[in-house]
């Protein structure tokens, strides 16, 4: 028997190309959808096949999704200028690939969604945040990636699908990261004012989970928080950030008004550059609306996915292939 097929949405990017990783070293064969400008850095060498295409338009989709025993939609746009790009990337992106997956003939075994643990909202009264929990998202990019979402299990009767909400995905190709790092490396600590506890979990790690959502039949239907560990805090990380740097570093508390003004001028060169910002008043609330943290109890008990790389690990190693890139 012949080993199946995975096409992998957002393969050029952080998290798909973590997962695109893992199915290989598990013996998948792996096919990537990109666009024509998309960048291949992670992908080069690999033994992958290339689907040209764009989730945001159905032309090329079906072509991509024939003979795919599996997908994993891990395409998406997690910074935007507006609410409405980020429903075009993903809930129409996210629709558009489900009616190419729905169409088929045959259909794919497993749909799998990655969704966004934002989807969901920060925790209420400071308990991790569970899956039967209704969803209370605080962004216009968490109500969209409760929309695709949404769009996902309600094919559940046509289509085995899963979603898989992570939290904050840190390691090596992450960037979000990258900026604390290189603060470290010139002995700066920043440290923000009210910073609550926050879930995270290893690339790696994640991935493994989507190697286990798409094998397991108890999978099938369900969603799925992903964490390791399920609860930390920025004073911890940046400990094991200096650590792993192998340094020192002086801490520098963020006044909320620097916070505010920071938001501000990455709208402000967002809209110069005509380039979505990366950090946004919006964004700034998201932080600050409460702790992020979930808990992965139901697939640690369902499936027996648990995090193989404690976050010291996770910390160092990621340190180790900033510096070995040229990165920090």
């Amino acid at each position: 028997m012949s080993a199946p097929l995975a096409l992998v949405t957002g393969a050029s990017g952080f998290v798909g190309s973590h997962v695109v990783d893992e199915l290989l070293r598990r013996g998948a064969r792996v096919r990537c959808l990109l666009r024509l400008t998309s960048s291949r850095r992670w992908l080069e060498g690999k033994q992958v096949e290339y689907a040209e295409g764009d989730v945001c338009h159905r032309e090329g989709l079906d072509a991509a999704v024939r003979g795919a025993d599996w997908v994993v939609h891990a395409a998406g746009l997690t910074h935007a200028p507006s609410a409405a790009e980020f429903h075009r990337a993903n809930v129409l992106g996210t629709e558009n690939l489900l009616a190419a997956a729905l169409a088929a003939d045959p259909r794919p075994r497993r749909f799998v969604y990655i969704s966004s643990q934002a989807a969901a909202g920060p925790s209420r009264n400071g308990a991790p945040v569970t899956e039967d929990q209704p969803p209370m998202p605080v962004s216009a990019y968490g109500r969209s990636k409760l929309g695709g979402e949404a769009l996902v299990m309600r094919a559940a009767d046509r289509l085995p699908v899963v979603s898989i909400r992570p939290p904050t995905v840190y390691g090596p190709r992450e960037r979000a990261l990258l900026t604390y790092y290189r603060a470290v490396k010139h002995h700066l600590r920043p440290i923000l004012g009210g910073a609550r506890p926050f879930s995270v979990v290893y690339a790696e790690d994640h991935a493994r989970a989507v190697w286990a959502v798409l094998n397991e039949s108890a999978a099938v239907g369900q969603i799925y928080f992903v964490a390791g560990p399920d609860a930390t805090s920025y004073g911890e990380m940046g400990d094991a950030i200096v650590r792993a740097m192998d340094t020192w570093a002086v801490r520098v508390p963020v006044p909320a008004l620097a916070l505010q003004a920071g938001a501000l001028a990455g709208e402000l060169a967002g809209a110069l550059m005509r380039r979505s910002p990366f950090f946004s008043r919006e964004k700034l609330r998201e932080i600050t609306a409460g702790a992020w943290i979930v808990s992965s109890r139901k697939i640690r008990d369902q499936l027996g996915w648990a995090p193989a790389t404690p976050l010291e690990e996770g910390v160092r190693t990621t340190a180790l292939w900033y510096r070995e890139t040229g990165w920090v």
